[in-house]
Order: structure tokens, then C-alpha cells, then sequence
């Protein structure tokens, strides 16, 4: 039998895919008109930085520098307008007529962007001619007037004039970007310049119905370096407006809310500031120090490795079975009255007869993996299904609106983090800061408390009485001929709009059964991944995660070995060996409902193959 492998031997490379870089004439859109601009801002040595900002912007240090110290959840700075109103037109201009975007999408991110514009130096003339208005920009905001502005109002010290690192980006409808803190190589502060239409809703600038939000998250606590499961600022992406903080590893957490509104575009230029590079005023060996003073977490592998320790990746720490029940791989293994009478409660009876159980078998020993619909007899799969639309129904899960954050946080079920690494909501999970719910009433709440108590009451059967009995253990092993010596699972919701899991290792050294339970209505709107919610299986490259790769994770083609998308009622069963990681990829606000699911995962004995891996691990 052939487990789902690592694609390579070594594995792609992580990436930090969401910085680009682009090479010539790969900016322009084919046919531009190469003489239609005037000389850039680099070569004009009477280059006036001031003049590209707005009047008076350099006299207000001491009140930005105030509203920088004193901001939540962290120190950051908002100013509009900031810009020469006429540059900046024209930079939009540019971006639009004449920057060619290419469309990414990882499991933390989706949107289109340009390539690094420090690149536009090495552009030939004709081409450097075309964007005029955007490198006059790149200049004045990699000038020493600016960049002194930056690192008075932020205290952050001498900033870098030799590096500039920025892009353009165009969020268009479903495109979003994940919860991460920008702590990648020697960034010091990050900052993003706002070039929404300025006539976007009839000139009254973006609502929060269109989405697009720069979202800011406090730590849980200030004990932790994690952080808390919700965000508690968020700002709209407003014409000829910057928002910059400095970049500190475990404290500067933000996401981009998805674009949900229709026809909407969020165009923004994204860059940092860097330390000051060897040979340049200020820079000293020690300086990367700053980042990691006072024992802070200085990566995501870091946080990551404590949260796994805290609550594991996927749950709690495996249950064994009694001994009495220790489950030994058998092809022939039968099922026993008792199991049979245990296992029909909740399950098709057609999964349960010899015939189909042989025909499952043989398709899992080929392919290591199996769907399975129809999983839940149809009795208990109706009374679900009503119920899962009435709760959805009510929490305005209808692919219309991003639901706000707290939505369904109520009862025995709670929003489940960190968010550096996942949230969904999690059935009996533990309470964590910040998920504190939306504000429901008690009549909001009684309004939904029948059909909110028959779908985790239901739910939670199947969790602790079917994929937690021995009985199922015996099943599975007879389809699968593995021993199974453990489980441990947890029922969960993913909110349309809000909830995902990453790409993240977990640690594991030897190979996992997995056995996910799907349900979502409309199942054929979710067929083809474009809400998202879909399953994906991954090769983790096998390595630590560095700081240069630590935030943004790589799924290209070659890297993904098998993607499971969102069903009805289906059964997902898939063998998991070490270096393999899994994410549900984040559920779109236009997604017609939630992702529910019940997730579990099966110990199994070590093969020689992990033993192989093992001693890897030791040299």
C-alpha cells in the first residue's frame, strides 16, 4: 500500500510568496506606448520630496507621534490625505493602464499583484518612461525626508535608503489575506498607501458591507505572544491614505478582510522599511536584536511550537483504546452484532455489509484515500441538515455579507484558535480571549436555541459515540487493514467569511489515519474550490521554518498531493505521513453556508518508514 507521499524527496522550498518579484517588461501590459512619458524622478537631481506629499504633513510630527503611542491594539499610525492629490492620480493611472498582476493564491492568501517595484531601476528607459508617477512616488517614499518622518513618529531608529521593497496589489471580489505579523528578514516597518476609486459607492467611500478592511489583533494576553482569536480595530481602505506600524514578531498580527462587495476593487501599494544595511548611517550587527528583546517570539515556528504544546494542532492528545479493544489489522476482520447495532445508529447500513466494505477496502489499498457519501443514514442526516440550515439562516451565513466577528460564539460552541495557525468555531472548546461572541440578545439567542441544540446535540453523538467507539475503530480498520491504537477528535464550524485552517506542521513523527465528516448545503456551489472550504493536503518540505519563510506558505501545483472539496454528508478518509500538512482553506463570505465538519484522526503503528524518518531526525 502507497500512504500519500511527499511529492519530492526534498520537498519544494518555502517561499515568501507574498512579497513578488517580477522581472522587465513583465510590469507593463503588452502594447504600451513607450513615449508617452516624461524622464522618471530618479534622474532628476533637483527631485523635490516634500512637494509629493500633502502641504503640511511634515509639520505634525508631534501629533502623529502622539496618536502613534497611544494607538490600539497596537502602536500605528493612520494619516489621510497624505499625498500630492495629482501624484497619486496618477499613480492609480499607472497601475491600472499600465502594470501587468498576476493572481496568487496560497492557503493564507489570495489576490493579484505586480512585481517589486525596486525593480523599476532595472527596467529599460522606454519602458521606465511609462511610469512616471509611480517611481516619483518610490523615490519620495524612500527618501531620507520621509524616511525620517517614519522613524520619528515611530521611535523605530534609522531606517535602510538603499533597500526599498514594495508592490501593488488588486484585491478583487473573494481575494483576502490572512492573519500574519510581516516578520520576515530584517523588516522594520510596514506600511500600505490606499487607491480605491475616490467615486467607489457614489464618492462615499468603502463600506463595511464591501469588506477589505485592514483588520488589527491584540496579543491574548500580555503574558502571550499569540494573538487573541478576533481583531478589535478595523479600517477601510480609504482614498490617499497610509497606514504604517513597526514590525515586531508576535505583537504586529494583522489580516486583510476579504472584498466582498461586488465590482469592487481594494488597489493598494504594500512595503517596509528596512533595518539600515551594512555601510549605511546607523546600521549596526547587534540591530536585529530589537526584534527579539525581552524573550519574545522571534518567528511563526515559534508560536506555533508553543501553542502545538499548549492544545495540539488538532485537538487533544490521542485517547487509547482499552486494551480489551485494541484494534489489530486484519483483511478479514468481521464486524460483530454489537458493533453492527453500535455503528447503524448512525451510519448508511450499505457501509456496513461485507460486499461494500470489500469494494471500499480495495479502492483505499490503491489510492490511500477514499470519499465516502452518504455517510449518515438518512434518518439522522435530514434532522441535521434542517437544523445546520436554520442556525446558518439565522447567523446570516447566505453568502451575501461577511458576517461580523463573534458570529455564532455562543452556547457550547467557541471560536478556536490562534489565528496564526486557524479559527474556526469548535464544539465544547475552550473559551479563549477575545471570543467574547457578537452581543446577542437572550431573545436572539432563545430564537435559535431548538435547532442550535438538535445540530450539536447530533454533532456531538457523532463525535463521542460513533467515531470515538471501538465498534468504528473495527470498521475502519477493516477498510483500511491498519491496527488503530488511538483517537482524538472535535466537531467544528467554518463561518462564511471568517474561518480557516493553515498549512501548519504539527509535529507528528509517525503516519495518521484521518477520518473528516463534511457537511455544507449546496454542495455543488462548492465543487470547484471557488468559495473555498475545500481540504488540502500538502508536502511541508520537511524543514523548520525559517524567518524568511515563517508567515507565508507555499502551495504550488507540485506541492499539493490531494484536495478533498466540501460535501454533503461525505466522509473523507485519507492516510497522512509525517511532513504532510493539511489546511481548509479559508470559507469565502459568498459561500452559501458554513463548513461543518468532524474531524478525527487515528493513531496507528509506526512503519518502517517512519523509523526511517525517526533516526533522520536524530543525525
Amino acid at each position: 500500500m502507497v500512504a500519500i507521499e511527499k511529492a519530492h524527496e526534498e520537498g519544494a522550498k518555502r517561499q515568501a510568496a507574498h512579497d513578488g518579484s517580477i522581472a522587465s517588461i513583465k510590469y507593463l501590459k503588452s502594447g504600451s506606448d513607450s513615449n508617452t512619458a516624461s524622464s522618471s524622478a530618479q534622474a532628476d537631481v533637483d527631485f523635490d520630496a516634500r512637494a509629493c506629499f500633502r502641504s503640511g504633513l511634515f509639520d505634525e510630527i508631534d501629533a502623529l507621534t502622539s496618536e502613534f503611542a497611544n494607538a490600539e491594539p497596537y502602536k500605528h499610525c493612520c494619516i489621510s490625505p497624505f499625498c500630492d492629490e495629482q501624484l497619486l492620480q496618477g499613480v492609480r493611472r499607472e497601475m491600472l493602464e499600465r502594470l501587468h498582476f498576476t493572481q496568487k493564491e496560497t492557503d493564507i492568501f489570495k489576490y493579484h499583484q505586480s512585481g517589486d517595484l525596486a525593480n523599476l531601476d532595472g527596467l529599460p528607459e522606454a519602458e521606465k518612461r511609462q511610469l512616471p508617477s509611480l517611481q516619483r512616488l518610490r523615490d519620495a517614499i524612500y527618501s531620507q525626508e520621509f524616511r525620517d518622518f517614519v522613524s520619528k513618529v515611530t521611535g523605530c531608529g534609522p531606517l535602510s535608503g538603499s533597500r526599498t521593497d514594495m508592490s501593488t496589489n488588486r484585491y478583487k471580489q473573494r481575494d483576502h489575506l490572512l492573519l500574519h505579523d510581516d516578520v520576515i528578514g530584517d523588516r522594520r516597518v510596514s506600511y500600505i498607501i490606499y487607491l480605491p476609486d475616490p467615486e467607489i459607492n457614489e464618492g462615499k467611500g468603502w463600506t463595511p458591507e464591501d469588506g477589505g478592511h485592514l483588520e488589527l489583533y491584540p496579543r491574548e494576553s500580555n503574558d502571550s505572544w499569540a494573538p487573541a482569536v478576533n481583531p478589535t480595530r478595523r479600517l477601510p481602505p480609504r482614498w490617499n491614505q497610509i497606514v504604517f506600524f513597526t514590525v515586531l514578531p508576535g505583537q504586529s498580527h494583522h489580516s486583510v478582510e476579504e472584498v466582498a462587495g461586488l465590482d469592487k476593487e481594494r488597489l493598494s501599494i504594500q512595503g517596509w522599511f528596512h533595518f539600515p544595511q551594512p555601510g549605511e548611517p546607523g546600521y549596526s550587527p547587534d540591530q536585529m536584536s530589537q526584534l527579539w528583546s525581552d524573550g519574545a517570539v522571534s518567528t511563526l515556528s515559534q508560536i506555533e511550537a508553543k501553542r502545538q504544546r499548549e492544545t495540539g494542532i488538532a485537538g487533544d492528545a490521542f485517547t487509547p483504546y482499552p486494551e480489551t479493544d485494541v484494534i489489530d489489522s486484519d483483511e478479514n476482520i468481521k464486524l460483530s452484532d454489537e458493533d453492527i447495532a453500535v455503528l447503524s445508529n448512525y451510519m448508511n447500513p450499505d457501509y456496513l455489509t461485507q460486499k461494500v466494505m470489500a469494494q471500499v477496502a480495495e479502492k483505499f489499498a490503491d489510492d490511500s484515500h477514499i470519499q465516502l457519501g452518504e455517510f449518515i443514514n438518512k434518518d439522522l442526516a435530514g434532522k441535521l441538515k434542517t437544523a445546520l440550515k436554520v442556525v446558518d439562516a439565522h447567523d446570516g451565513m447566505d453568502g451575501t455579507r461577511i458576517p461580523p466577528h463573534g458570529t455564532g460564539e455562543r452556547g457550547r460552541w467557541h471560536a478556536f484558535g490562534p489565528p496564526v495557525i486557524r479559527r474556526y468555531m469548535r464544539l465544547d472548546g475552550p473559551l479563549m480571549a477575545n471570543a467574547v461572541g457578537k452581543g446577542e440578545d437572550e431573545a436572539s439567542k432563545q430564537s435559535i436555541a431548538e435547532a442550535e441544540n438538535v445540530a450539536t446535540n447530533i454533532l456531538a453523538a457523532i463525535r463521542d459515540e460513533l467515531f470515538a467507539s471501538a465498534a468504528y475503530a473495527r470498521w475502519l480498520s477493516g477498510i483500511t487493514t491498519l491496527a488503530i491504537l488511538g483517537h482524538r477528535g472535535m466537531a467544528r464550524r467554518f463561518r462564511c467569511g471568517l474561518d480557516y485552517t493553515l498549512g501548519t506542521p504539527d509535529g507528528t513523527t509517525s503516519t495518521t489515519l484521518d477520518s473528516v465528516l463534511c457537511f455544507v448545503d449546496q454542495p455543488e456551489v462548492w465543487a470547484d474550490g471557488v468559495v473555498g472550504g475545500y481540504e488540502c493536503y500538502v508536502d511541508g518540505g520537511g524543514d523548520e521554518a525559517s524567518n524568511d519563510g515563517s508567515v507565508y506558505r507555499l502551495t504550488e501545483d507540485e506541492s499539493i498531493l490531494l484536495t478533498t472539496p466540501a460535501a454533503w454528508n461525505t466522509l473523507n478518509i485519507a492516510m497522512r505521513e509525517p511532513g504532510v500538512v493539511k489546511f481548509v482553506k479559508y470559507v469565502s463570505a459568498s459561500a452559501p453556508g458554513s463548513r461543518w465538519d468532524i474531524s478525527s484522526e487515528y493513531q496507528v503503528p509506526a512503519s518502517a518508514d517512519d523509523d526511517d524518518n525517526d533516526d533522520d531526525d536524530d543525525e
